[in-house]
């Protein structure tokens, strides 16, 4: 499963203010929330902020993926936000996170979301990948450039 695939354009947010990480997640849901009115802001908020308390999802290279498999969607969102300046949260390297892919998963889909998972930390190991990334401000140009680098 391709992320290129799963990404809409509509649901990749460039040049978000930088915040605290419960604010940056609270807000960022709620700009998802008002694109796709099937994300129900307070249920995704409270899942995704209970997973962020148990571990979290930051990786390195200023990469972040939240995830949470949420009652009542019937098929997997996947949104992606940059914010430059980074948010603290708590990666393994010490770096601010810069580029975040929310992930949202049916209760029901067994375990294709570790695939989902897979790829999207495959993709985000690539530094210079990332640097592009956070230099573009289109969504079209964000999810053809994905397109041209996945596997």
């Amino acid at each position: 499963m391709k992320l290129n695939e799963l990404l809409d354009s509509q649901l990749i947010f460039t040049e978000l203010e930088s915040l605290e990480k419960e604010e940056f997640l609270t807000k960022f849901i709620s700009k998802i929330s008002e694109v796709r009115s099937s994300i129900k802001k307070t249920i995704v908020t409270d899942l995704i902020l209970k997973r962020e308390k148990l571990c979290s999802t930051a990786l390195d290279n200023f990469i972040a993926i939240p995830h949470a498999k949420v009652p009542g969607i019937d098929k997997t969102y996947i949104s992606l936000g940059i914010s430059n300046n980074g948010i603290d949260f708590g990666s393994i390297d010490g770096l601010k996170t810069k580029i975040l892919i929310l992930i949202l998963h049916p209760e029901e889909t067994g375990n294709s979301h570790l695939e989902i998972l897979k790829s999207v930390s495959n993709l985000f190991t690539k530094e210079n990948l990332i640097n592009q990334i956070l230099g573009m401000k289109d969504p079209g140009d964000i999810i053809n450039f994905i397109k041209a680098n996945e596997k």
